[in-house]
């Protein structure tokens, strides 16, 4: 069975989480090849989860805010 185009974004994006942040860069153009379109959206979403990095964790584990 073929993977729905969303499906390869999200394993594509869930294995790149798993490489080191100076070797991204070579993998995505492994896995993207020639589509730029989907580099794109996988760079964009890298980015967002680098900049939020693990502030659910950090929130749950400390005291109550507010």
């Amino acid at each position: 069975m073929k993977r729905s185009d969303s499906e390869r974004d999200v394993a594509i994006f869930t294995e790149a989480l798993k490489v080191p942040a100076q070797e991204r860069g070579a993998f995505l153009d492994r896995e993207c090849g020639s589509d730029k379109t989907l580099r794109r959206k996988l760079e964009g979403l890298l980015r967002a989860h680098d900049r939020l990095g693990n502030f659910l964790e950090e929130r749950t584990g400390g005291p109550p805010v507010g």
